[in-house]
């Protein structure tokens, strides 16, 4: 069996892709920002977080066409704030059911995926 290989890089993204392969990685795993302005000020859980601006805009169209270049199958948390970006349909999304529990951040967070499978559901409480 194959030894992943795992890098760790503290870059921009973007720029990292612009150098990469076409088809290079198998599977990109993505969390983008999802462009709804939690910088820390708008935060709804009450709790205080230093103020960043790495929400204010969602990921761009050159971003999603340089994922796609580079990657043959792409999980994309948070893509239905950003899906008019995306050029492609999906039969395949990731619910995930956060258990929440009345607080007041979303009570699921979905993933786009590019398989062609059902939908899948599945939760978790990280507390």
């Amino acid at each position: 069996m194959r030894k992943p290989n795992i890098e760790l890089l503290n870059i921009d993204c973007l720029e990292y892709m612009r150098q990469c392969k076409e088809k290079e990685f198998d599977l990109a795993i993505v969390d983008p920002p999802y462009g709804i302005g939690m910088d820390g000020k708008n935060n709804w859980s009450g709790s205080k977080h230093e103020v960043k601006d790495w929400d204010n805009e969602a990921p761009s169209v050159e971003y999603f066409k340089e994922l796609f270049r580079i990657s043959k199958n792409q999980i994309i948390w948070g893509a239905n704030h950003f899906i008019s970006r995306m050029p492609f349909d999906s039969s395949c999304w990731l619910i995930w059911d956060k258990k929440n529990d009345g607080f007041s951040f979303a009570d699921a967070e979905m993933a786009w995926t590019s398989f062609d499978t059902a939908i899948r559901f599945f939760s978790y409480h990280r507390g």
